[in-house]
């Protein structure tokens, strides 16, 4: 895996927990577009509300099947 990818990775997952110091780090401490580094947050962010949509679901099915 390339330095770019574990970055990309990195500012995905900063998305997806809303860490925006790190993020912030992350960007300005390597040579990345702005646009790109944004890109990669919106899809974290993406993530986190896909994972919470289905953890959501899976409770109200246990609780509709109890």
């Amino acid at each position: 895996m390339t330095k770019r990818e574990k970055l990309l990775r990195a500012l995905k997952g900063c998305g997806a927990t809303s860490d925006k110091a790190t993020f912030t780090r992350l960007y300005v401490e390597n040579r990345i577009s702005l646009a790109v580094a944004n890109a990669a947050w919106r899809e974290g962010a993406k993530f986190a509300k896909f994972i919470e949509d289905r953890d959501k679901a899976n409770m109200e099915a246990i609780k509709a099947s109890a």
